[in-house]
């Protein structure tokens, strides 16, 4: 397949630029043909799509395809010629490329959850069963357009989590490095002029602020190695499950951060169970999904375990009840669906709850953490300052 770049002209006079891949430039014009559209020019390139081209889609832009498709289909238009609208238009090059391969594969007269399910790189394979229920069901408009929403609340959970870390991370990093630049540069030279000087007797601060400096120079090396050692564990955990599994587990249970990682995963486990189970799809189903798409090692194994438990004949409460995992009041929450047979809607009210507890915790890890960085920073340069302010004085004193 080659890769080409390429302006059609449509039956209005419009030109669209768009890019894709086609095995010859007759492949090309001839599905531009049945697009309705007038090849004008072509490039092909020899690279590929390029290192620089964006070739995974987004969340968001996938959640805005699917609402946009959604209420095609409500008004009437058909599928393919909802698709080919909405790739025809001004958009993600990805997008027109993910979805020209699946109008071809519907006029080829494939299924579209079949179509979708070719393209398992870019959709997540946890909405493909729901797009076939909608197929089966003809209601393949409302099955869109929740995908669109659960797409959405996963983008959410996700860009909470990751603000978290972030600026905790960031102030960490600079109040490291600063301590460092200090450290290695600035302080050295200015404590040998002390020591030269000759002085009897140096402040406690500023013996302090010397022992400190010698034993960082001797041992500053063990600090990056650190931090290298820790990427290379976090690389093998991808590699390795049981390594996966202690590295998860290790920050679930880390203080604060911990509790924003479980609260996350949580709001994930109800947030795929409400979609898939509001679609339709038999419980058991819907762990082996689940199952199959989440990444924390912990949560996956303990899906894995209410699944077992479910299958040897316990309710999913019972299951439940026996990890750690989950806290008490879910466990009643999920007792009450089973007994209302009313599942989906309390896992969505679980799913809104864990989503609103991660945006909180954000909110208020920023809020704390905030004085608290510059409190450790405060106290940390005022030891650097009375250490060095200390020899000064006694040296002024001393002409006097």
């Amino acid at each position: 397949m080659a890769y080409y770049h390429y302006t059609a002209m449509n039956q209005t006079g419009d030109l669209l630029k768009a890019e894709g891949e086609f095995a010859t430039v007759v492949d090309l014009f001839d599905q531009l043909q049945k697009d309705g559209l007038d090849l004008i020019q072509y490039r092909k390139n020899i690279f590929g799509r390029g290192f620089l081209s964006s070739s995974r889609m987004t969340r968001l832009q996938l959640a805005e395809f699917f609402r946009n498709l959604a209420l095609l289909l409500k008004g009437g238009v058909p599928l393919r010629d909802a698709l080919q609208d909405l790739i025809s238009g001004p958009g993600q090059p990805v997008i027109r490329r993910v979805f020209s391969r699946v109008i071809k594969r519907l006029e080829e007269g494939i299924l579209f959850s079949k179509a979708l399910e070719a393209e398992k790189r870019h959709i997540p394979k946890i909405l493909l069963p729901l797009v076939a229920i909608g197929e089966e069901t003809g209601e393949m408009d409302r099955t869109l357009l929740n995908a669109a929403q659960h797409l959405e609340k996963v983008h959410e959970i996700i860009s909470s989590t990751r603000r978290a870390l972030t600026y905790p991370a960031f102030v960490l990093f600079a109040m490291l490095g600063a301590l460092t630049f200090w450290m290695v540069y600035v302080l050295p030279q200015l404590l040998e002029l002390f020591t030269s000087m000759g002085m009897k007797e140096l402040p406690l601060a500023t013996r302090v602020l010397i022992g400190s400096v010698n034993i960082f120079n001797s041992w500053w090396p063990v600090i990056p190695g650190f931090f290298f050692l820790l990427f290379l564990v976090f690389l093998a955990s991808r590699k390795n499950r049981k390594l996966h599994y202690i590295w998860d587990n290790f920050w679930s249970y880390f203080p604060l951060i911990g509790v924003i990682f479980r609260s996350s995963q949580l709001a994930f486990f109800f947030e795929y169970s409400s979609l898939l189970t509001s679609g339709g799809i038999h419980i058991i189903r819907t762990l082996e999904l689940m199952e199959e798409s989440v990444r924390h090692q912990v949560l996956k194994e303990g899906i894995h375990n209410i699944k077992k438990e479910i299958i040897a004949g316990d309710s999913m409460s019972e299951s439940i009840s026996k990890l750690k995992f989950f806290e008490p009041f879910v466990l009643r929450m999920v007792k009450v669906g089973e007994q209302t047979g009313n599942m989906p809607e309390q896992f969505l009210i679980l799913a809104d709850y864990y989503m609103k507890k991660v945006n909180n915790l954000v909110e208020m890890m920023s809020k704390t953490l905030e004085p608290l960085i510059i409190t450790i920073a405060g106290l940390v340069f005022l030891v650097i300052i009375l250490g060095l302010l200390g020899p000064i004085y006694d040296l002024i004193t001393t002409i006097q």
